[in-house]
């Protein structure tokens, strides 16, 4: 389902500042906090999951069988959502490590999808043709202050990552059509294309 046009503004996060730089001085800052919270979240479920499950094994008691079986749910629900958290904060620092970081302004936004998928461009002169599909590993929202402008690394008809400045929110981004975009790759030449397999964005990613 995607957000109407006139409900973008108040689906707006509203994300303390980041406890790192966000002026495009440290990604790796960026990347730690992802990363320790994205297993600070996990560690608060799944321990509770996996004791749910585990506990029909111990016990024998047939009736908690309803219990077990939402316990397996969850613990393999927490995993797979761990796996794709990280997968996507690897994919931004593979990006960072890639491509210097370079503010860009302003940032048009177009919808948003029920799956915490935001949809942009970026404007001024130079600005992106095609539509681009970003994700966040944390958070589904539009993040406060992003059509300011955001600190991108990438290559747009690749893709890219970038660092909004004040709440730090990270996302990782490719246009949204990746067909649409052929006709800007195949006049990118071949270093341009070699940098975009190191950084990982060759080719269009699966954003859930």
């Amino acid at each position: 389902m995607t957000v109407p046009e006139g409900s973008k503004n108040s689906l707006e996060s509203d994300t303390p500042p980041a406890p790192y730089a966000t002026d495009g001085t440290d990604f790796q800052g960026a990347v730690r906090y992802y990363h320790g919270v994205v297993l600070k979240k996990f560690l608060k479920v799944f321990p509770v999951f996996l004791i749910l499950w585990v506990q029909i094994f111990v016990t024998q008691i047939g009736y908690l069988l309803p219990v077990a079986i939402v316990g397996m749910l969850g613990t393999v629900f927490t995993l797979f959502l761990l796996v794709e958290r990280l997968t996507l904060i690897r994919k931004c620092s593979k990006v960072f490590r890639t491509y210097p970081l370079e503010f860009r302004t302003p940032v048009e936004k177009y919808s948003m999808e029920s799956t915490h998928t935001l949809f942009l461009r970026f404007g001024g002169q130079g600005g992106t043709p095609f539509t681009l599909r970003a994700k966040d590993a944390l958070r589904g929202r539009w993040p406060v202050g992003i059509t300011d402008g955001v600190w991108f690394a990438g290559d747009e008809p690749f893709g890219g990552a970038f660092i909004v400045p004040g709440g730090g929110e990270m996302l990782f981004l490719q246009p949204k059509d990746w067909n649409e975009a052929e006709k800007y790759r195949k006049d990118a030449g071949p270093e341009r294309v070699e940098k975009a397999r190191r950084a990982g964005i060759e080719r269009p990613a699966r954003l859930r």
